[in-house]
């Protein structure tokens, strides 16, 4: 009665559906999915170009391991966008099973994400990531927490990728206080330049974690003449 009375609607081609995508959407969907593409980087999850990972070799990372589940790209940012900033909290459904997978096989002793900016609160009354932990730690019992939140502006989708791999520095804090432990998992909706997540493994590392690992649900491609263009 419910369903007849509130359809839903898929988030890409706007067909009813029970779930955020229809099952032709998912088919289509899946062809994006990192975990079954040769030729990526084992420690970021970038494509290798001469069997070289130029995102790996440009920088010095902190993280352990980047793994991303996702392509972020023209097919699959309209499903980003509508749980970003559609107010749709329930998108996180189509990747529980994935996250939940790479979770049991990292065994982290903690997890984590970083708050959402007051810009982004302006089109949501939720953290992104928030349901989606909470139905992970329900699940394995590993507690998680906002663990990291942004102290200073700093928009990256704006900007060079030089620009915003250095301005991120000091622009996060971490909301706890961390006893030493050995696996900290950090959940990401999407990488992009990958400062963020850098930074924060470490003031993560700095805390007293050993190994810090990240899963980020996507993934933009590194582009080599990206990160020095002027």
């Amino acid at each position: 009665m419910i369903d007849f009375l509130f359809p839903q609607y898929c988030t890409t081609c706007g067909r009813e559906s029970k779930e955020a995508l229809c099952l032709r959407c998912w088919k289509n969907f899946k062809k994006y999915f990192i975990l079954n593409q040769k030729n990526r980087c084992p420690k970021c999850s970038h494509q290798l170009k001469n069997d070289t990972c130029l995102f790996c070799n440009s920088r010095h990372l902190f993280f352990d391991q980047l793994i991303a589940l996702y392509e972020y790209n023209s097919s699959t940012k309209t499903l980003l966008l509508d749980w970003k900033y559609s107010n749709n909290a329930n998108v996180y459904r189509v990747f529980l099973k994935d996250v939940l997978k790479i979770v049991k096989t990292i065994q982290p002793d903690r997890m984590g994400y970083i708050s959402s900016s007051k810009f982004g609160k302006k089109y949501r009354s939720y953290d992104v990531l928030e349901k989606l932990l909470k139905e992970i730690h329900k699940i394995t019992q590993i507690p998680y927490g906002k663990d990291i939140r942004k102290i200073k502006k700093n928009k990256q989708s704006k900007g060079k990728q030089a620009e915003r791999f250095f301005n991120v520095l000091f622009s996060l804090g971490l909301t706890i206080e961390f006893h030493p432990i050995n696996k900290y998992l950090l959940i990401e909706d999407t990488t992009t330049t990958g400062a963020t997540i850098n930074e924060a493994a470490r003031l993560l590392k700095d805390a007293g974690v050993k190994e810090v690992f990240v899963l980020s649900i996507f993934l933009e491609d590194f582009e080599e003449e990206s990160l020095w263009s002027q």
